[in-house]
């Protein structure tokens, strides 16, 4: 008796042993492909693509579907690439699970959840001497869409356009800092395909990145990410040490400034007035003589030609064209004066002429113009050194009144205006090309995504340029419909690492 019952012990130890090390291993690959389940199943739907394709779900929050087939997306991950499909196996997926969140869970998206649970009834070895024929094995995978602060310096927001990224000459793009992700190109196409660039045109981001400051000192390379084809980089990509990656299929980040309102039509501005040399801005020794322009109102654009225009901080609102530097003219920021305040030209109150922002040395321009001249021309001419509204306070708590609204936009197109595109209509917008252009701000340039889907040919076109000579140099991002590279000199982005804005992304949380 001694004997049998050591040897039942010995049966179930060595059981214990075989089995359990088979049940591990079942347990890790179920968990695998839950996780894979989960974040193709969630990315499906942060690319929409969950309600159109061979392999399209139903995503009712709270309500939990079982596999009968592996046509959703989830069950295809987990039983077709990942082998949960025998009789003994359960796959469900449950999107937005009751009970359970998450920190930082995207607002945007009404399905911002989605868990996925694998059941598997594992045969069992030496243990079935003992009765047990089946020992069942789960896991459970979620995936989340999330908003996170991350700022990426060009984003091209057309969603099908073909050449939505374009070139033209030898331009060299050069991003230093930044985020891990400095480029993407939302477009889908897959036949022209989303990228319009060939080898003459030189991409660096081998010093973008966290780790670098902004100054290309120490970073150590970023991404590129496009959407639809083409599958590999068509441009001479310097990746960095990192490296950098060329990321295809890449999902798309929706517009982060979406949600930012437009400003309110302000009184009409006062005519530009004189302004004396080495005063309130204007250089010792101008190329041109000064003019000193307040915020408000332009119903006839602000076209600056022959002179050097001195900005006041505060909202520019041009409602037509546009807003440009043209012949020998030069853009500089005024010192000493603060939005709101009695010292605006040509006030008499605190109230009379400014917008009441409270800034000091930032300026907003809003374009809502739809004629062939409605559009932003700055730096083709001459030298242009502007500083766009502030995305911080100065101090803690902020100041009254002291707007941070507009998160860091220098140039802001009306979402909805008409389409200004290049040939054959000439109405795009550009900046640089001919002058030292130094920008410090987000350039947001760009229709909704309702508006480009609904209409594709009615976008923004941004024409990037530098020329031999010059320097073209930007302190901020770049959102825009559809973005052209030309030119034969250098382009370049300083940023820093910090997070300016919220973006969507996909993460694996649990």
């Amino acid at each position: 008796m001694v004997m049998m019952g050591l040897s039942i012990f010995l049966m179930g130890a060595i059981g214990l042993a075989i089995d359990g090390s088979h049940l591990y291993a079942q347990r890790q690959l179920a968990q695998a492909a839950a996780d894979a389940a989960a974040q193709a199943g969630i990315m499906s739907i942060f690319d929409g693509t969950n309600t159109s394709g061979t392999h399209q779900f139903a995503a009712v929050a709270g309500t939990t579907y079982t596999c009968s087939s592996t046509n959703p997306t989830p069950c295809y991950y987990a039983q077709t690439l990942n082998g949960f499909g025998g009789a003994g196996d359960t796959v469900t997926y449950t999107p937005n699970p009751t009970g359970v969140t998450f920190s930082n869970l995207s607002a945007l998206d009404p399905i911002n959840l989605l868990q996925v649970t694998i059941t598997r009834n594992v045969p069992a070895t030496v243990m079935a001497l003992l009765g047990w024929n089946t020992i069942p094995v789960s896991a459970t995978g979620t995936a989340a869409i999330l908003q996170v602060m991350s700022p990426v310096p060009i984003i091209v927001t057309h969603p099908s356009m073909a050449g939505a990224l374009s070139s033209n000459g030898n331009p060299t793009v050069t991003i230093c800092g930044g985020p891990s992700l400095s480029i993407q190109v939302n477009s889908n196409d897959t036949s022209s395909g989303a990228l319009g660039m060939n080898s003459n045109t030189t991409i660096d981001l081998s010093h973008a990145g966290p780790l670098d400051p902004g100054d290309c000192s120490t970073g150590t390379g970023a991404d590129f990410g496009v959407f639809g084809l083409p599958a590999s980089s068509p441009f001479t990509f310097l990746k960095g040490a990192k490296p950098g990656a060329f990321r295809q299929p890449n999902s798309p980040i929706d517009d982060p400034l979406a949600g930012v309102s437009a400003p309110s039509t302000p009184s009409a501005a006062p005519a530009p007035t004189a302004l004396a040399n080495g005063v309130s801005g204007c250089p010792a020794s101008p190329a041109k003589p000064c003019f000193l322009y307040a915020p408000g109102l332009y119903s006839s654009g602000i076209n600056v030609a022959n002179q050097t225009a001195v900005f006041e901080p505060g909202i520019y609102y041009v409602t037509s064209n546009g807003f440009q530097g043209g012949a020998n003219s030069d853009m500089e920021m005024a010192t000493g004066f603060t939005d709101g305040s009695a010292n605006r030209t040509g006030a008499t109150s605190a109230t009379c002429c400014g917008t009441s922002t409270g800034w000091t040395g930032n300026i907003l321009v809003y374009n809502t113009g739809n004629g062939s001249g409605d559009v932003f021309k700055v730096g083709a001419n001459g030298v242009a050194n502007l500083v766009g509204s502030p995305s911080t306070c100065p101090s803690s708590p902020c100041p009254t009144p002291y707007d941070v609204s507009y998160k860091g936009i220098l140039f802001f197109e009306d979402r909805n205006s008409a389409a200004h595109v290049g040939p054959p209509s000439n109405k795009a917008h550009t900046l640089g090309g001919g002058g030292s252009m130094t920008l410090k701000g987000t350039i947001y340039i760009t229709n909704t995504k309702a508006v480009m889907t609904t209409t594709p040919s009615q976008y923004q076109e941004l024409d990037l340029q530098g020329t031999p000579g010059s320097t073209t140099t930007i302190q901020g991002e770049i959102i825009t419909s559809n973005l052209n590279l030309g030119g034969n000199a250098g382009i370049t982005m300083n940023l820093s690492s910090l997070p300016s804005y919220r973006v969507r992304q996909i993460a694996l949380v649990q």
